[in-house]
């Protein structure tokens, strides 16, 4: 493989790895394929940007968004990558383990610190998994302590459903 293939490759691997947070540890080892109708690596300030259609593929995990931003701190980890679904919502979509129902999140804003594990979905939010549902105007999911927050806003209310046959393994 050329140098600058063998660049891009590591390039690509290192810019999105913050999306599969959530998705079967084999998706990390699959290659990555990304489409947008264009893109801007900017070195100095360790942002890269996707433009237009934005699709993100890796295993069994998706992305798709109308723009994508990541952020990296100055050990060049990333330390931020954000999705805006502009035109319509950003929609990820992950096996999260095997045997799992597929999860689904919509948001206009989707905002990934993987330093962190935590993720924060902002605007018109629906996440799914299987008859689950949660919906909010923000929903933040902490992947370390497997925690999901919705705070207060103006005119919204959060709304869970959850399926019973889960109820009854928790209690």
């Amino acid at each position: 493989m050329s140098k600058i293939k063998s660049s891009s490759l590591l390039l690509v691997t290192l810019i999105f790895s913050p999306l599969c947070l959530f998705a079967l540890a084999t998706d990390h080892k699959a290659l990555m394929h990304i489409i947008a109708e264009s893109s801007q690596y900017n070195y100095k300030m360790g942002e890269t940007w996707f433009e237009g259609k934005v699709k993100v593929d890796q295993g069994t995990t998706h992305l798709t968004a109308d723009r994508l931003i990541t952020k990296r701190n100055a050990q060049n980890k990333i330390q931020e990558a954000i999705a805006f679904g502009l035109q319509e919502p950003a929609h990820y979509w992950t096996y999260p383990k095997n045997g799992e129902k597929i999860l689904h999140a919509h948001a206009k804003l989707m905002k990934l610190y993987p330093l962190e594990s935590r993720i924060v979905l902002e605007g018109d939010v629906l996440v799914t998994q299987g008859e689950n549902r949660f919906q909010g105007q923000i929903i933040v999911y902490n992947i370390k302590l497997q925690t999901i927050t919705v705070p207060p806003t103006k005119n919204s209310r959060a709304t869970f459903v959850i399926e019973t046959d889960q109820l009854k393994q928790t209690i």
